[in-house]
């Protein structure tokens, strides 16, 4: 035994040891009952009823007497708080982002929950360890703000990632990629992260990128324009979060480093597993409030011609917790 838990030990001891001799004395006062004066019996009485309620207070008695001048001696690893074990809800799960996120979790032993538009759940006929992997049942569809309370009270996730984006079934780009957002952010906790995906170039109107994304047709006609009116819904109403914008998504798992930077100036492309590992990394990161674009080192080009040769903003891009180190606030 360490001479500090005897020291302990000694100390809760002799403090009980004083409890019991002063609960003796307050309830005869020293005196047996027959031998005692009338007087003394009343107020012996009356000193019992004090004991009585000194028995119901032992523990904060000894936590005050002992415990409490202790803490001091203990390690400090003893009072420390334990580190909150990130929960991570998905929204947009059946996307292969959405679904490239949650298996990033899951490597890393992260809880996390899908949420679907359908309630179907995305990894059904997957092999995949999911110890840590929950499947919401109800439908979630961004364009209901009730459902997304629902989800979000049923969970209590400490991140949310926003990995929806507009689909044929899921909606056009300025319901799912403006007012999506918009919904989710306007009833995040304040104490909830939110990680968006948006996209590389969004505030570029004049690169080549912008303009042929965004006039693409269709349901996702108007893209670019409506995930950074997103994006501002997120800057105004999210108290804690990070904006990924990645390049052009490309098949495959990677190959090479991941470089991110700020500002909107370079791109490049790279695979969702690659962009699943920097959303969770923003989910663990100790940063917040900030946007960056993310792509593959080697496959870096300047969006505008006016960019080339600009290298300041670059991040190391390195993985884990220093991958963001150095990165400015918006």
């Amino acid at each position: 035994m360490s001479s500090l838990k005897l020291c302990l030990l000694l100390c809760v001891c002799f403090a009980l040891k004083i409890h019991e001799s002063r609960s003796f004395n307050l309830s005869t006062g020293g005196l047996s009952t027959k031998n005692r004066p009338r007087s003394i019996t009343k107020i012996a009485a009356t000193r019992r009823s004090v004991t009585k309620l000194a028995a119901t207070t032992r523990s904060d008695f000894l936590r005050s007497a002992v415990v409490l001048p202790l803490l001091p001696l203990l390690p400090s690893q003893t009072l420390a708080a334990s580190p909150k074990t990130p929960v991570v809800l998905v929204l947009g799960a059946s996307g292969r982002s959405g679904m490239s996120t949650i298996e990033a979790c899951l490597k890393r032993s992260i809880p996390c929950t899908s949420a679907t538009r359908t309630g179907t759940d995305p990894f059904k006929v997957v092999k995949l360890d999911k110890s840590n992997y929950t499947p919401y049942p109800e439908p979630v569809d961004v364009k209901d703000v009730e459902a997304i309370k629902a989800v979000i009270a049923a969970v209590n996730p400490t991140a949310v990632v926003y990995a929806a984006s507009a689909s044929k079934k899921g909606g056009n780009a300025n319901e799912v990629d403006y007012l999506g957002v918009k919904n989710v952010a306007s009833v995040l906790p304040k104490s909830t992260r939110l990680i968006l995906i948006s996209a590389l170039a969004v505030d570029r109107p004049e690169s080549q990128g912008y303009k042929m994304t965004n006039s693409m047709g269709g349901v996702v006609d108007g893209i670019m324009y409506e995930k950074f009116r997103g994006e501002e819904e997120v800057r105004k109403r999210v108290k804690d979060y990070v904006i990924v914008r990645p390049g052009v998504l490309m098949s495959g798992k990677g190959g090479g480093p991941v470089e991110l930077a700020q500002g909107d100036f370079l791109g490049g492309g790279l695979s969702r597993e690659e962009l699943a590992e920097c959303v969770v990394d923003a989910v663990e990161a100790s940063e917040s409030d900030f946007t960056v674009e993310v792509y593959r080192k080697k496959t870096r080009t300047a969006l505008q011609k006016e960019f080339e040769g600009k290298e300041g903003g670059i991040l190391s891009g390195e993985s884990g917790a220093g991958r963001f180190k150095g990165v400015v606030k918006d």
